[in-house]
């Protein structure tokens, strides 16, 4: 029997989804079996995968932290006997697990952190998106939209809290600050929608229940505003997407998922810039983003605060440009 092939990106939702047309490709390669590591968030974005036989959680932030979670998990993937694992993260943590695993073949990229540990490292491209990037590991590959899989339950309940199409979706969110559009310009663009007569559906996590309920506040608590950050799990949330006219969002995870339910996507770029890889591709999709700050990009991920103190990079891209932008893929005039 072939043995069995791990996909390893315990990492952020938008870089496992990145990660996800990978899966296809690799299955499409081997006829043994494919398994997905992944932490808990990526795990439920991966579930219902027709291409993967299992996808394991690991919980490197809560039950599987420390040293004693790496041996246990390096432990439990040796018992499975894989005989490759491919690698998208580039963590040292993600290197060393998959040597402790005793798994032969290690593919990972050249500039991992500990990329020693790979029996085999593949350039990272930075003139490539992620999606080709990850791809080039497996051989190499176009870039194509990722994928979700929600079963009949979740779109059902997704269609149940959606209003009536057209609607359009904004997701406000960021897990750093300096990437998200600033709450006013996102009450400006809601309160212009709405106004309008443009439903509005808010999506997001729990930890963006406080900024979804400033927006709303600001722009001074219109009706047509279905706010759901926080009510809906992950392939829930995509599924919203896949019935919505259009999506807006920050560089962060829901824009991801806004490309993989091929609607398009209007992708404000505050302190990050599409440069680094991860921009949405589709014929339909823009991204907003203030050239010629020379403080601009100011880091890989983002930051807690603005470093020049005056967060240009955000304040300076209206909301009247991102509705220019919505107006001719609604229904609706606005």
């Amino acid at each position: 029997m072939t043995q069995p092939t791990l996909l390893v990106d315990t990492s952020f939702l938008g870089d496992v989804l990145c990660a996800e047309p990978l899966v296809r490709a690799v299955a499409a390669q081997h006829a043994g079996p494919v398994d997905f590591l992944a932490a808990p968030g990526g795990a439920a974005l991966l579930a219902n995968h027709p291409d993967l036989r299992q996808v394991l959680v690991y919980d490197k932030r809560g039950a599987d932290r420390g040293l004693g979670g790496l041996r246990r998990m390096a432990a439990a993937l040796r018992a499975r006997g894989y005989g490759r694992a491919i690698c998208s993260h580039r963590s040292w943590r993600t290197a060393v697990l998959l040597r402790l695993a005793r798994i032969p073949e290690r593919v990972g990229f050249d500039n991992a952190s500990a990329a020693w540990l790979y029996s085999r490292r593949e350039p990272y491209r930075k003139d490539r998106h992620e999606i080709e990037r990850n791809l080039a590991l497996a051989g190499g590959g176009a870039w194509e939209r990722p994928r979700v899989h929600p079963g009949p339950q979740e779109r059902a309940r997704a269609a149940s809290l959606a209003p009536e199409p057209p609607f359009v979706a904004l997701a406000p969110g960021s897990i750093w600050p300096t990437k998200r559009w600033p709450a006013q310009r996102w009450a400006e663009l809601t309160a212009a929608l709405a106004e309008s007569g443009v439903a509005v559906v808010l999506i997001g996590g729990p930890e963006d229940r406080e900024l979804a309920a400033e927006i709303r506040r600001l722009a001074g608590e219109p009706e047509r505003v279905v706010d759901l950050c926080g009510a809906t799990s992950l392939r829930e949330s995509y599924a919203v997407l896949e019935l919505a006219a259009a999506l807006v969002s920050n560089d962060s995870a829901p824009m991801h998922l806004g490309v993989a339910a091929g609607i398009p996507v209007l992708a404000v770029y505050c302190s990050t810039v599409p440069e680094f890889g991860f921009a949405p591709r589709g014929k339909a999709d823009r991204v907003f983003q203030v050239d010629g700050l020379a403080c601009r990009p100011c880091g890989v991920h983002g930051r807690q605060t603005c470093p020049e103190k005056h967060f240009r990079c955000g304040l300076d891209t209206a909301a009247e440009a991102v509705l220019g932008a919505l107006r001719p893929l609604l229904a609706t005039p606005v």
